[in-house]
């Protein structure tokens, strides 16, 4: 069933004729009035000035209200990106990084003469075999590697994220290379049999847990 088209110009006239009186009855259009009286040099507070400026000043006046309403729904309703988005994930790929736990104050003084306090706290990072220098992310997954002296004293391929733009590094794995062996590495309750990184307590009864190197199978 066709449907007749209402003429632009019947439009036009029916916003008009209502136009004032829904701007004075709802105090949320306020800021979208002075606006548009700012920017059409005319004003429509109330419809007795319809007919004092006639439709050419009031048609600029309408045309700018609703841009500014559709502008304000676009906006609220436009897609907003999230941290943890598709997009992020994907630049977040695991890597492997071999090579060896340093104190990198030390490190530094070492190859660059920074200034190095006798009682320096110690920051400690990863340097890769290519001697690239990795800040460690401290986490649940990576707490060995700062509390434990043994885990420290290993040559270790770590297994994890490096964030964008950064030389941040996320640890998610561990294992060690000794006699140019790769082991497993972790902490293992013989109560339990439970398998961890974290050098405990036991998740499962909270007794104590020992440090395992397995050889590969």
């Amino acid at each position: 069933m066709n449907r007749k088209r209402k003429h632009p110009k019947f439009r036009l006239t029916a916003v008009l004729k209502y136009l004032p009186n829904l701007i004075s009855e709802m105090p949320e259009f306020a800021m979208l009035l002075r606006l548009t009286e700012a920017r059409s040099g005319a004003r429509v507070c109330d419809p007795q000035r319809v007919e004092v400026f006639g439709y050419r000043k009031l048609l600029p006046a309408t045309a700018i209200i609703f841009a500014l309403i559709g502008n304000t729904i676009a906006a609220d309703s436009g897609p907003r990106v999230k941290p943890g988005d598709a997009k992020h994930k994907a630049e977040l790929q695991e890597v492997e990084l071999r090579g060896r736990i340093v104190c990198l104050p030390e490190a530094m003084h070492e190859i660059y003469d920074t200034d190095l306090p006798a009682n320096h706290e110690h920051v400690f990072g990863f340097k890769a075999g290519d001697g690239t220098f990795y800040t460690l992310l401290r986490t649940k997954m990576s707490e060995a590697l700062f509390v434990d002296d043994r885990v420290r004293a290993k040559e270790l391929i770590l297994k994890g994220r490096v964030f964008p733009r950064t030389h941040i590094f996320e640890m998610t794995g561990m294992k060690s290379v000794r006699n140019g062996v790769i082991y497993d590495l972790y902490y293992y309750c013989d109560i339990c049999a439970i398998k961890m990184l974290s050098p405990g307590p036991c998740m499962c009864c909270q007794g104590p847990v020992k440090l395992v190197e397995t050889p590969p199978q």
